[in-house]
């Protein structure tokens, strides 16, 4: 596979547990629904970490960075109301 097609396939993996990881935060944080995902996130850190610095191109990507911006809003939210 070709370098492009690889940071395809890991920006869209990206956005997509990102997503995962919000509607998850937000159900258990606002509905009492379920359990925090605490491996999830972990690895999703891991992941943006080792594919931005491999990848420079991938941190101007819309789809990659709001659902991490929209994460450390939340974490923000977390730490204000606890």
């Amino acid at each position: 596979m070709n370098k492009k097609r690889i940071e395809l396939i890991i920006s869209m993996s990206l956005c997509i547990l990102g997503i995962i990881l919000i509607i998850d935060t937000i159900l258990a944080q606002f509905f009492n629904r379920g359990a925090y995902a605490n491996n999830l996130v972990i690895i999703y850190c891991s992941i943006f970490i080792i594919a931005s610095m491999q990848y420079k191109d991938i941190i101007y990507k819309k789809h990659v960075m709001i659902p991490l911006y929209l994460m450390i809003i939340q974490t923000f939210y977390s730490l204000i109301i606890k």
